[in-house]
């Protein structure tokens, strides 16, 4: 079976048709010997029906001579006088022998009646006469074959004979058949066989090498073009005329190598486009990475101003307690009379400076909530570009399918930390819009005590008796002085709540930078697997 496994579709083919020729050869030659079998065995039946009908003849003649219409003598003097007369196929006759050999009754011979042939031989040496009365005295009827001379040419000749004992007169009736025809019939039969055979077996030969190239044609064209199609060549065809089988398989053959040459196709322009999509958003990534490296720097700058705000909310904080201080020490200087009220219009000169320095202040700090109103701005937009960017980075990812379900997960990561650093620029922006309104009321109320001591230090030079009205400005300059402490503080504590913020803004920054990192390293790995794909899908010619 290995053997016939490792053979070509064409060596397997003709060895069956030649073990069917051999079939053919060998039943057509057991068809011929069985022709001359039945020729043989037909010429012994009609020896054995002739036999028999000249048995009913005698005994025929023996029931007459029984019932006494004949005498014996005369019934069998009739008998072999009927059987001598009897010929069939022009030449053969009936004879009669007894159980010694001899013969009774000759029609072609006369002369070898009554003789003795119990020592008559054939060519051969057989004792054919022996044989009748052997094979009649112990069976009672058989066939014998022998060799004797024909009528025609006198050439002893292949003969069958039958014999059948007729017991009551001791007879041996026999028949014989010449078979010489039997082998000129055999030959012509086998002549004939042959020259069919030379007719029909090269015909048979010549359609099944059409029929064997009509297989392996096709079965060579698809093995060339599946070799082509292992090596990488897609853009072979082969022939598929026929509707047969093989035709259908060559029809089926060429379909897969077109799918296969247009889903290399398309798996190409797949990784193609893989490739650009994960370089844009590579790029876009390392453009989202220095975004937050300048969010980070801009958020650390904040962070510095917010601590320098909070150091001069303590300043001024310290500077409203100094003018209570002041203000306390001129209403007692207001008690003491017209003799200290020269010192008291000093010291409310200096709380005029004081004042001025500290609505200088408190304006700075006012412009810097402006600055802090811009650069909550800016986190803002940069927030806004990241979402979008993240968004953008979404949308790709799953345009990438399962290659970029990761990068998806960074990029909704990254997308979030947007989310957060803007709702946290949000309440930051809230916080500064009321530190923005705490200074605007402050510098308005600065702005409103700086004229309350101009006109108290011009009411103090006027005269004295303006003691009373002075005190009661100091008393209004305790209370705003008191309002601007309320004020200072708060303030501080509105810094120290942003410059949390900012911190938390800051390590969001960090996180985000990162996700970033991570996302620009997923998006050239992409990238690289896309190149690997089209370098390996370069291999196929299509």
């Amino acid at each position: 079976m290995q053997l016939l496994r490792n053979l070509p579709v064409r060596h397997k083919l003709g060895f069956i048709i030649v073990l069917l020729l051999g079939l053919t050869l060998v039943l057509e030659f057991f068809n011929i010997w069985d022709y001359r079998f039945q020729l043989q065995k037909s010429r012994e039946v009609q020896s054995r029906e002739i036999v028999s009908t000249a048995s009913s003849i005698v005994k025929h003649y023996f029931d007459l001579s029984e019932r006494g219409l004949l005498e014996e003598t005369q019934a069998k003097a009739d008998a072999r006088a009927a059987l001598a007369a009897i010929r069939y196929d022009k030449t053969n006759y009936v004879f009669i022998t007894d159980l010694n050999a001899r013969i009774i009754m000759h029609p072609l011979k006369p002369q070898l009646d009554g003789k003795d042939m119990s020592n008559a031989a054939d060519p051969s040496g057989f004792k054919l006469f022996q044989a009748f009365a052997d094979i009649a005295r112990s069976e009672g009827q058989g066939r014998v074959n022998y060799i004797w001379a024909h009528p025609k040419h006198g050439e002893p000749v292949p003969k069958i004979s039958y014999v059948k004992r007729f017991k009551p007169w001791d007879w041996i009736i026999g028949t014989g058949v010449y078979v010489d025809d039997i082998d000129l019939l055999f030959r012509n039969q086998l002549a004939n066989a042959l020259i069919a055979l030379a007719i029909v077996v090269p015909l048979i030969v010549y359609i099944s090498i059409v029929v064997v190239r009509g297989i392996t044609t096709p079965l060579s064209d698809i093995d060339r073009l599946m070799r082509q199609v292992a090596k990488g060549d897609l853009t072979g065809q082969i022939a598929s005329e026929g509707n047969d089988e093989l035709g259908r398989l060559a029809h089926n053959v060429n379909e897969t190598v077109r799918d296969l040459r247009t889903l290399i196709q398309h798996v190409g322009s797949s990784c193609s486009t893989i490739r650009e999509a994960s370089e844009q958003a590579a790029h876009t990534t390392q453009h989202t990475f220095d975004g937050i490296r300048r969010q980070h720097e801009q958020t650390e700058a904040l962070a510095a101003a917010m601590h320098e705000m909070a150091m001069t909310a303590q300043e001024v904080a310290c500077t409203a307690e100094r003018t209570a201080a002041s203000s306390h020490d001129a209403d007692s200087a207001a008690h003491t009379g017209n003799s200290i009220v020269d010192k008291t219009i000093a010291r409310i000169t200096d709380v005029a400076g004081e004042m001025q320095s500290l609505l200088s202040t408190i304006s700075q700090l006012e412009q810097d909530t402006e600055e802090v109103e811009n650069i909550l701005n800016i986190i803002s937009d940069i927030s806004d570009q990241t979402n979008l960017l993240a968004l953008n980075a979404a949308i790709e990812a799953a345009r990438a399918g399962d290659q970029g379900r990761g990068f998806a997960v960074v990029a909704d990561e990254v997308r979030q930390l947007a989310k957060r650093t803007q709702e946290s620029t949000e309440q930051i922006r809230g916080l500064n819009e009321r530190l923005k309104s705490a200074c605007h009321n402050a510098v308005a109320m600065m702005k409103n005590g700086h004229e309350h001591t101009q006109r108290s230090a011009s009411s103090a030079e006027e005269a004295g008796q303006y003691i009373h009205t002075i005190v009661s400005q100091v008393n209004e300059i305790m209370d705003m002085n008191t309002m601007v402490a309320s004020a200072v503080k708060e303030q501080s504590a509105v810094a120290e709540d942003m410059n949390r913020n900012i911190s938390t803004i800051s390590q969001i920054a960090e996180s985000t930078n990162a996700d970033a990192s991570t996302t620009a390293d997923t998006s050239r790995d992409l990238a690289n697997l896309a190149r690997d794909m089209e370098k390996r899908l370069s291999a196929f010619n299509i």
